[in-house]
């Protein structure tokens, strides 16, 4: 769609920005499990807010890269904060989830996850449609959902758009940086780590307009908001915003009234 409004704007010389789709990492090292601390719980927090607003969310964190010597104490603890999450009527303030916003979209989510298990991925958790009972029968609901698998994987690679993560492990920094940098796209990024010389530098080399360090899905007013790559062109938000909605026009007054004697 991005490439068609580009396209037919083209047409009339109208200048546009593009906010678009995104397939971002969030990325956990090692040292985020050294302490049984907050701060390892609000990573935990981190990795589940793949399903935030049902997943439909642009810079959803919808790949996670965890440390191969934390894996196990670390999903074994995500695995049970996903299982925690509500579903229901998002009018009812228990409901953590609601449902996906169309037919369209549950049958593009449901066909992913016949995807997924075609490529070999496991299903940790999830993978099916939620039938809730009562008022809410029949509705869009979806089992947040965590794979395991590899980024070459489509489930990796294509935004999927619902409450799905993949998870894959790495073995020491290039190979997280390698493998987050393998997309697509390039909207948003995460970082967890106590190490701030490492976040400072894996914020500097992940190719993503918004890279969230031990945070994600904040969205102060005041900051620049756009993708790299395949995500579109231009940013949001910010006072730089301002010169595209603007023409900049150059008024030249003389104030003298002689003539420059050119002629």
């Amino acid at each position: 769609f991005g490439r068609l409004i580009s396209q037919y704007a083209s047409q009339n010389l109208i200048p546009v920005t593009l906010e678009l789709g995104g397939k971002s990492p969030n990325i956990f090292f090692q040292d985020v499990t050294s302490e049984d601390d907050d701060f390892f719980d609000k990573a935990i927090e981190g990795f589940v807010m793949f399903a935030l607003n049902q997943g439909e969310v642009c810079t959803c964190p919808s790949r996670a890269l965890v440390h191969e010597k934390i894996y196990d104490k670390f999903m074994e603890k995500a695995l049970k904060r996903v299982e925690a999450i509500v579903q229901g009527d998002p009018l009812d303030p228990a409901t953590m989830i609601g449902a996906q916003a169309s037919s369209e979209q549950l049958e593009k989510i449901l066909s992913y996850f016949d995807i997924g298990r075609q490529e070999g991925a496991e299903v940790l958790i999830g993978g099916e449609q939620n039938h809730l009972p009562g008022d809410l029968a029949g509705g869009y609901y979806v089992k947040p959902t965590v794979f395991r698998g590899h980024n070459k994987m489509r489930v990796f690679q294509e935004e999927i758009f619902g409450p799905v993560v993949s998870v894959t492990t790495f073995k020491d920094d290039d190979e997280a940086l390698s493998i987050a940098n393998d997309t697509l796209y390039g909207l948003g990024a995460g970082i967890w780590s106590r190490d701030a010389n490492r976040c400072y530098r894996f914020g500097r080399a992940i190719q993503a307009g918004r890279v969230w360090t031990n945070c994600y899905h904040a969205y102060p007013a005041h900051a620049a908001f756009g993708g790299y790559k395949q995500s579109g062109i231009g940013r949001e938000n910010h006072k730089m915003m301002l010169d595209h909605y603007q023409q900049t026009k150059n008024m030249l007054v003389s104030y003298s009234p002689k003539k420059l004697g050119f002629f």
